[in-house]
């Protein structure tokens, strides 16, 4: 079984580096690189079963990381993959990948990620909806005082949209929300790359939208014929409660209940900040 860990990555290249070690033994790496980011592709050149891309700027709420993720699916889908696992630069494994292989073997057939119907009594803009009907400008900073220009006068038409009630027309579909991390059965992929390639304006409809890799894949997969076989968990650590960072930057205070959790992988990790639970994490893969 062919399993391609797909990789959204911009900084920390020698922790990103560690990951891709870990991994590379036992599954086909694809990684994204920012292409803002100063990480060099070639520290993987020689690497047989890594593939490094770097085809878009990514900045936080922009539609390149749908972009991004969906170029990875596809150089994956082009190296016959039968499995897709989307993770970022800042995740560490915890369980060993002879075990994560053999989760996945019970059910290959079966896709999971997080999800909710919209909207979420949890997220803001009317439980996430405004994000989609609003304008929201493409997020890009090439330059600060046209970029801060621009942002003021998108912040006018939303304020404008909502005084008067305009919002943009939606699909005639139910939106779905959830973390943006997801593992996806060949049946999953192939219905989706065969979906956008039939129905553009799917993908068109998310631009001038904001945080839309939170919306983009759920949807279209929850709306599709195989939702029955998608299940409602991410397989992966990720705290939102505690802080101060949303998701919390794990620390070695956390490592007890991230190997009690049932994911395959726990997110996110800063050796800048916590170097010891790394180093933990990694030993502990290592064994």
């Amino acid at each position: 079984m062919k399993i391609g860990v797909l990789i959204l990555a911009h900084n920390n290249p020698n922790q990103l580096k560690q990951l891709v070690d870990i991994l590379k033994t036992d599954f086909q790496i694809f990684i994204h690189l920012d292409k803002k980011s100063c990480i060099d592709s070639d520290i993987f050149a020689n690497e047989p079963n890594v593939c490094v891309i770097k085809n878009h700027k990514v900045y936080w709420g922009s539609v390149n990381i749908v972009l991004a993720t969906l170029d990875l699916i596809k150089l994956a889908f082009e190296h016959n993959c039968d499995y897709y696992i989307l993770i970022s630069g800042s995740d560490l494994p915890i369980l060993k990948n002879q075990d994560i292989i053999k989760e996945i073997r019970k059910n290959p057939e079966i896709s999971y990620f997080d999800y909710h119907s919209l909207p979420r009594e949890d997220w803001p803009l009317n439980g996430g909806f405004e994000r989609l009907q609003l304008f929201w400008e493409k997020i890009e900073k090439p330059n600060v005082t046209s970029y801060s220009i621009k942002s003021l006068l998108f912040s006018l038409c939303r304020n404008i949209q909502r005084v008067f009630h305009l919002k943009r027309k939606l699909l005639p579909v139910t939106y779905y929300g959830g973390a943006q991390w997801f593992n996806l059965s060949k049946e999953a992929v192939e219905y989706l790359l065969n979906y956008i390639e039939e129905n553009p304006k799917f993908l068109k409809s998310f631009n001038y939208t904001l945080i839309s890799d939170e919306i983009f894949f759920h949807t279209l997969l929850l709306n599709s014929p195989i939702r029955h076989k998608i299940e409602n968990d991410k397989k992966r650590y990720i705290d939102w409660d505690t802080g101060p960072e949303r998701p919390r930057i794990l620390r070695i205070e956390d490592y007890d209940k991230i190997i009690k959790s049932n994911g395959f992988f726990a997110r996110k990790f800063d050796e800048k900040i916590d170097d010891e639970i790394c180093k933990k994490i990694l030993q502990r893969i290592n064994l």
